[in-house]
């Protein structure tokens, strides 16, 4: 597991984030949130990391429940303002998801929304409690035309037009679509585009343990907590694990649902070969925001050496005063080390590595017959981007 000293050498402002990564706060972490609060902190500093960490609504319950008299005042001020502006915001993408789902289904689109206020709802019980900057939805490639026509329908307009299915065969990362007037992006996301998942995917699996959620005294179907879990892992994995909130995501997912079926958990995480991204997800929430793991999960998690590495190496980025910048090298040694066994580790980078995305097609725009030259373009556009194999360190 984590080492604590992690955590205890960090910079105050940082630990005062992590205490106040969660719904819930016992009493011995109010008081380290007290403490925190009535020493010398660079709360420009501290409201920036909260925002960039999406985790400013919890850092606003928590000081202004445990510190008010201790905080500076204008300090407080411009944190309760941010925080009324994020709950509006929160209200108005949860409200437009519902919207969108609502005309999906009206077309026979089958259409699965997560993350975002889904997670929201299911795991800290609030949609305004873990702020999203967009909106997430799954469904069929073959649904896709359709699926588009409904977004511009919306008033929504394509990031990428060229790449929509009727002008293009190239597959993004996801689908793009963004309503300018309210500042809204969504994200269509198919078993095509979900490449970061370490199997290929059939969309109509997700459907298997679909359950009703709450939204505005609407049901929305998403992930069971079971299923919502590994793909919670895979994402934070995807990105690095470069914010707190992707991990707070798990450990509130994990209290919410006290009578979680580890046993389907783990056959998910098998099927989708996200053993080992489960097992960093766990670690880091156990590690860093004290999520108690049933005996027989912590066995498994801590016998993973490679995992325990992984988890301690985000740890501390994470932990750091600024999050340190990864090169081309230590992107792909990361991702090599998502998918047990060597070989597999291999081809799940090497795959990541080469699959070319928008960026590529944006900087070179090449005939359709030369499109398979994009994995060769894409190593160079990456080691442009990131930076070469000069440093193997982070």
């Amino acid at each position: 597991m984590i080492a604590k000293t992690l955590l205890e050498d960090a910079c105050p402002e940082k630990r005062l984030l992590v205490y106040c990564a969660r719904t819930q706060v016992c009493p011995e972490m109010a008081q380290k949130i007290r403490d925190l609060g009535t020493g010398p902190l660079d709360w420009d500093y501290f409201l920036l990391q909260a925002a960039e960490n999406s985790i400013l609504p919890l850092a606003s319950r928590h000081l202004v429940a445990n510190a008010p008299d201790v905080l500076p005042l204008p300090f407080v001020e411009r944190m309760k303002a941010a925080s009324r502006q994020s709950a509006v915001r929160c209200l108005l993408l949860t409200a437009e998801l519902i919207k969108i789902v609502q005309h999906l289904q009206a077309e026979g689109i089958f259409a699965i929304p997560y993350k975002g206020p889904l997670i929201a709802a299911q795991a800290y019980g609030d949609v305004a409690l873990r702020e999203y900057d967009d909106l997430d939805i799954i469904l069929a490639q073959r649904d896709l035309p359709k699926a588009c026509e409904v977004m511009l329908g919306l008033g929504y307009r394509a990031k990428f037009p060229w790449i929509l299915p009727a002008h293009t065969s190239l597959v993004p990362g996801e689908y793009n679509f963004r309503n300018e007037s309210q500042q809204i992006l969504l994200e269509l996301h198919t078993e095509l585009t979900l490449r970061h998942f370490p199997v290929a995917l059939n969309v109509n699996d997700f459907g298997e343990r679909l359950v009703p959620v709450a939204l505005s005294g609407h049901d929305i179907v998403t992930f069971s907590p079971e299923d919502a879990l590994p793909a919670l892992c895979i994402h934070g994995a995807k990105d690095f694990w470069e914010r707190l909130s992707w991990i707070a995501d798990i450990s509130e997912l994990i209290r919410a649902h006290p009578r979680l079926d580890w046993d389907h958990v783990a056959r998910r995480a098998e099927a989708w070969k996200s053993q080992r991204m489960l097992r960093i997800g766990l670690a880091l929430a156990a590690g860093i925001l004290d999520l108690p793991l049933p005996p027989e999960v912590s066995k498994q998690v801590e016998s993973d050496r490679v995992a325990g590495i992984v988890a301690a190496d985000v740890a501390r980025r994470l932990l750091s005063p600024e999050l340190p910048s990864m090169n081309s090298f230590v992107r792909l040694k990361f991702r090599r080390r998502m998918v047990a066994g060597y070989i597999s580790g291999w081809r799940y980078s090497m795959r990541l590595t080469l699959a070319p995305a928008e960026e590529d097609w944006e900087m070179l725009r090449l005939p359709h017959a030369l499109s398979p030259f994009y994995v060769v373009l894409r190593p160079f556009r990456l080691l442009r981007k990131h930076g070469g194999l000069g440093s193997r360190s982070h």
